[in-house]
């Protein structure tokens, strides 16, 4: 990767010169695959099999999980970002479990990167990534206490156990504290196997405890990336170009560097979308003491841009419009539409095909009772709460940035492409993020803050404000389906085609992923996953170009596919006279797992457990009885490794009708803790609601036409339901709960309005009134 053209360290740009040439940050050498799961792993001991270390001041590390301090403090460094659902807080908590550990005496952080370990944070995770291994790493520091304690008393280690941070000699009761036995501990060989605890015996696990960082958050302690200051910092904010593609030709910085505490301001030259997989707008940054400086500056500039070049095929830069896109993926759909890559418009790719094309004609003409059905998704924000921000220090022996950034490896890897440095050289600190939802996958603010602080010779702080992100940023992939059910005699679904039309995440970030074929399947994967028994099911998809970027958005297309697949199971339901709950209950009978094949990953649903969360949502909402009239009941259900079923009741408001009541059903295995377990379902539940009931982002002549919540609003504490949530007891091991109980809101909402009104919602946002 090569660096944008750049005036030298400490010039001043030329005011009012015309700027030309790309220049440009280019594609990285290779694809970073955005997977966590398997792909994520971490050595379970430092310095071989018998490591030794001397006994010294310094920590004890057994393993890459965690230290333990002389004083006996234990400390575990994580691989994932915490960034409000609780991570630190639950992948700590198997940890010390097994340790035996005193949960006040705890910290928690996440590692820097180092190149050699997969970091990422997304898909909902973490925890079962972390699952084994943390118990292991908690288990393997036991054990050699309990070998090192057993030999400072002079009895067998099978007489001794762990209990309150110390080891203790069951028959006499003696105890000896971890901290004292770190220094003998540290000469031992790291058992590979070593024993870990039964159900019965863990004693943190489970448990409702509060977030490990609750305490300085309310008190206004806690550092999230905005917070971070090193000595002689600068600030910066950036004005970019208004439109992808589009370039900076003049600008006038004598009213800018006037503004009192403005330092610099440089000409940001960018690359070209999508052609470079890490997209960096032209612009012009304005670099002070304050960031309130930076702003005043930007205020001040005097910019002409270059819009005319960035009118290339597939609808590029100024021509890049929502409405445009939404009769560019119908028309996509209409049959007989020709494939024309020129105005991207791709050509249809069968995904999955149970049965052949012979069979669905057939069962489609002789259906008992047939529907045709179509949906549109729109653009959505992910308006994190903390501005998107980054703090880089870029000298020639090292690269150091402090940035809420979620996937490390992507981040750490631009950095050493870009700067030419080692990886021991290129330093990523990961402080606490206040909300992604997906957006700080993407690294471009860091790479920014690095090349501004590699002009200005000093630390800077970039921001990117509400503004800028919102209309510079990335939005949730839009899509329409076209759907076709045909029922048999039994009610039962005969025939199900899915076709789908959408922008494509991969094709925008990873486009050497997508192959001659055209096949996107994260794009289908859900729609593809449906596990009430088609016996025709055929899945295929269109991806549609335009230059609105878009990035995953708690989980990408899942949230899209979860509004098609609940809401037309509800058409069934009603097509053939039964009750959505005893239509889905028919259906996911007998209980079985079925599997399919994501790219190499096996997906699977249990259709026992999803029946039983269902069950669970419905008993709890009181399903059947009467509602006041007007009311109605909705139950929409999802799984992606964690089973969600969610119940909405919507009543009368006005001249409308208001959301008044969800109830929510999981089963996320093992429930490490159910504290936070219930905020994260909360917190997706007025994720979802926002994006169901408020407008949508909306893009016209290549600009996004909201700019902050006042013409892009979030929900307001009077349209807040009551929020109830019903953890199943299970045995499994722990799965997700970061994304998946966002997934199903919209179609329980959809289904309740039908069952209140008889009126089928099936395109966000939905008007209630």
């Amino acid at each position: 990767m090569s660096a944008p053209a750049r005036p030298r360290a400490g010039a001043r740009a030329a005011e009012g010169v015309p700027v030309s040439g790309d220049g440009g940050l280019q594609s990285q050498a290779r694809r970073l695959a955005l997977k966590g799961g398997a792909a994520l792993v971490v050595a379970f001991r430092i310095g071989g099999a018998a490591a030794s270390q001397p006994a010294t001041a310094a920590p004890w590390q057994p393993n890459a999980w965690l230290a333990i301090r002389p004083d006996g403090a234990v400390h575990v460094s994580i691989v994932f970002t915490e960034m409000g659902q609780g991570t630190e807080t639950g992948v700590a908590m198997i940890v010390a479990d097994e340790l035996d550990a005193d949960w006040s005496r705890v910290t928690v952080s996440t590692a820097v990167p180092d190149g050699k370990r997969f970091m990422i944070t997304g898909g909902s995770y973490s925890i079962s990534t972390a699952w084994e291994p943390a118990r292991k790493a908690g288990a393997q520091a036991r054990a050699m206490l309990i070998q090192a304690g057993a030999a400072a008393m002079g009895v067998a280690p099978e007489a001794c156990r762990t209990e309150a941070h110390a080891v203790v000699h069951t028959d006499s009761g003696r105890r000896l504290p971890y901290g004292e036995l770190v220094a003998a501990a540290a000469g031992l060989a790291v058992p590979e196997k070593p024993p870990l605890k039964d159900g019965k015996a863990q004693r943190m696990v489970g448990r409702p405890l509060p977030a490990k960082n609750l305490a300085a958050i309310v008190r206004g302690e806690a550092r999230y990336g905005i917070d971070m200051r090193v000595p002689d910092m600068l600030f910066a904010v950036i004005e970019r170009s208004p439109v992808v593609n589009g370039r900076l030709a003049r600008f006038d910085a004598a009213k800018a560097r006037a503004v009192p505490g403005v330092v610099a301001v440089l000409p940001v030259r960018g690359n070209t979308f999508p052609d470079a997989q890490l997209y960096v707008r032209d612009g012009v940054a304005v670099v002070a003491t304050s960031t309130w400086a930076a702003m005043q500056g930007r205020k001040a500039l005097e910019v002409t841009w270059n819009e005319q070049g960035s009118d290339r095929r597939p609808r590029g830069g100024r021509l890049a419009s929502s409405t445009a896109l939404s009769g560019q993926m119908a028309q996509a759909l209409a049959d007989g539409t020709p494939d024309n890559p020129r105005d991207g418009l791709r050509g249809w790719v069968t995904t999955l095909r149970e049965g052949d094309a012979r069979q669905m004609d057939e069962a489609l003409a002789g259906a008992a009772h047939k529907l045709e059905l179509a949906y549109e998704l729109p653009l959505l924000a992910h308006a994190p709460m903390e501005p998107v921000n980054a703090l880089a220090h870029w000298t020639a022996e090292r690269c150091e940035v402090w940035t809420g950034c979620h996937f490390q490896s992507k981040l750490h890897a631009q950095l050493r492409l870009l700067t030419g440095l080692p990886a021991d050289r290129v330093v990523v600190h990961t402080p606490l993020i206040g909300g992604s939802f997906g957006r700080r996958l993407e690294p471009d603010y860091a790479i920014e803050a690095a090349l501004l602080s590699r002009d200005v010779q000093r630390p800077v702080q970039l921001l990117w404000t509400r503004e800028d992100d919102l209309r510079m940023g990335f939005f949730s992939p839009p899509s329409r389906h076209r759907v076709r059910v045909a029922l048999g005699p039994d009610g039962r679904i005969a025939a199900l085609e899915h076709s789908v039309a959408a922008l494509s995440v991969r094709l925008q970030i990873e486009r050497d992923s997508i192959g001659a074929a055209g096949l996107d399947r994260t794009v289908t994967i859900d729609a593809e996953k449906f596990p009430y028994g088609a016996a025709q099911l055929h899945v295929r998809h269109r991806l549609v170009e335009q230059t609105i970027r878009v990035l995953w958005w708690r989980r990408g297309y899942t949230p899209n596919h979860t509004l098609v697949n609940e809401t037309l199971l509800d058409e069934c339901a009603h097509a053939v006279g039964e009750d959505p709950l005893a239509y889905r209950q028919r259906l996911l009978a007998p209980a079985r797992e079925l599997r399919w094949d994501n790219d190499g990953d096996v997906e699977r649903i249990h259709t026992g457990r999803l029946a039983a969360v269902q069950r669970a949502a419905c008993s709890a909402a009181g399903w059947g009885t009467p509602l006041p009239p007007g009311s109605g009941r909705g139950l929409a259900s999802t799984c992606t490794d964690t089973y969600v079923a969610q119940v909405v009741e919507v009543v009368p408001s006005g001249t409308g009708l208001r959301v008044a009541r969800v109830i929510t059903a999981v089963d996320c295995g093992l429930v490490v803790n159910p504290q936070l377990v219930r905020a994260q379902v909360e917190g997706s539940v007025v994720f979802a609601l926002n994006a169901a009931l408020k407008p949508a982002v909306t893009v016209e002549d290549g600009r996004v036409q909201q700019s902050n919540f006042h013409d892009h609003p979030l929900l307001r504490i009077d349209e807040m339901p009551v929020i109830e949530t019903v953890l199943l007891d299970s045995a499994e091991r722990p799965t997700g709960i970061g994304e998946p109980a966002s997934h199903c809101t919209a179609a329980a909402v959809a289904n309740a309005v039908f069952a209140a009104t008889g009126r089928r919602l099936r395109s966000l946002p939905f008007a209630l009134g």
